[in-house]
């Protein structure tokens, strides 16, 4: 992405790497993922692992997964994504939900395909979309007026522009749902118009719902694959390494039309063959045993999400909306400082680490994304060190 060298002075992986090895306190906080310990996975995952591992479990599965763990899989996303249709040929398992969106783009993409894709998104989409040799259209959000920030104040997709560059036939459109990093949960409206234009210019989906069951304030989720003529053209993809805290697992997994999961299991058996073979089985009791488990940590998420918003909002020093989904917020951080310099002192000054906002994308500029899912005893004096070394880095 060597358009990102003007405004970082450097290129885009120098910039990390310069992150990456900037000093800081011995004890860091982590604020770009959930703190696993504060927040375990499941009492189940563990032992079924063992378990798998002790001899119940084969070594050597399937390329696209253990064909009785994928059934299960199938019937438990049927039940979330509203597709009663789903089988275990329409399920591939793969090393993580990247993982899934890898094989998913090698698939479908051929250089110079046009891909549609929001922005801001997910850090790593555009990245392999360039690597796949994609032409990439970013389509806006359109934000909430200043100082909106209550029910009702989210981002969402500027759908005219959406529907201008469909019209240029576009191979595929790829977003994530909820969005990484605005923690956005698109409307019926929003889903609606993006299925139709789907139909009617005929592109692909790939919908990333990996944190489609963290959604707070009784927000109502849609998926693009149940609406009708979308199943046969939507990869979905979706984990249990977000909500359920098994990321150390390395689990994902991708539900689609059978032509395209047979395409997507070519690819992964010449890369990284199979996801974790023992880990595997944990999936047949993913979503299947999690209700109690799910509203115990819907409820500490949103918790945490309301403290931190309303701290960095009553700071005069951020502006910020409640996200509806994911674990992050994404804030403007209003200092004249750019995203590297912010980033950079916030590591080295109040021993927070951060995704700066350039690496969403352009709208992502002089913004910040923080994971809130975070120990509760250490995440509030966390915020104040922020609020602090923000406040001392000067006004925009």
């Amino acid at each position: 992405m060597p358009e990102l060298s003007g405004q970082l002075g450097m290129s885009l992986r120098d910039a990390e790497r310069a992150l990456e090895n900037a000093p800081g306190p011995a004890e860091l906080l982590d604020a770009t993922y959930a703190d696993t310990h504060r927040f375990p996975p499941p009492a189940w995952a563990l032992p079924t692992f063992v378990d798998a591992a002790g001899g119940s479990g084969m070594t050597y599965t399937p390329y696209r997964g253990d064909r009785a763990v994928r059934e299960a899989v199938a019937d438990n996303v049927s039940t979330v994504l509203g597709i009663p249709a789903t089988g275990p040929t329409d399920v591939i398992l793969t090393p993580g939900t990247q993982g899934a969106l890898f094989v998913a783009l090698a698939a479908l993409l051929s250089p110079g395909d046009l891909v549609l894709l929001p922005d801001p998104d997910y850090l790593s989409t555009e990245r392999m979309l360039r690597y796949f040799g994609a032409e990439v259209r970013r389509i806006p959000m359109v934000w909430p007026h200043e100082g909106d920030t209550g029910r009702g104040a989210r981002p969402t997709l500027d759908l005219d522009a959406l529907e201008r560059a469909a019209a240029e036939r576009p191979r595929l459109m790829v977003f994530s749902h909820p969005n990484n990093p605005t923690g956005a949960v698109y409307d019926e409206g929003t889903i609606t118009a993006i299925a139709d234009l789907a139909r009617r210019f005929d592109f692909a989906v790939i919908a990333d719902e990996l944190y489609c069951r963290l959604v707070y304030d009784g927000e109502t989720f849609h998926h693009i694959a149940a609406l009708e003529g979308m199943a046969e053209r939507t990869v979905t993809l979706l984990g249990p390494s977000k909500t359920e805290s098994l990321s150390g697992y390395r689990l994902g997994v991708a539900v689609g039309p059978r032509p395209l999961v047979d395409a997507m299991e070519d690819v992964q058996s010449c890369t990284a063959l199979r996801a974790p073979s023992y880990a595997q089985h944990l999936l047949a009791r993913w979503i299947a045993e999690d209700g109690t488990f799910l509203e115990r940590r819907l409820r500490e998420y949103q918790a945490l999400r309301d403290t931190t918003v309303k701290k960095l909002n009553d700071s005069s020093l951020f502006r910020v909306n409640a996200s509806y989904g994911t674990a992050y917020v994404f804030p403007e951080v209003l200092t004249a400082a750019s995203d590297q310099e912010v980033a950079l002192a916030l590591k080295e000054k109040a021993g927070v680490v951060v995704n700066p906002g350039y690496q969403f994308g352009p709208a992502g500029t002089g913004r910040m994304r923080l994971c809130f899912a975070q120990d509760e005893a250490v995440w509030d004096a966390a915020l104040d060190r922020i609020i602090d070394v923000v406040g001392a880095l000067g006004p925009a």
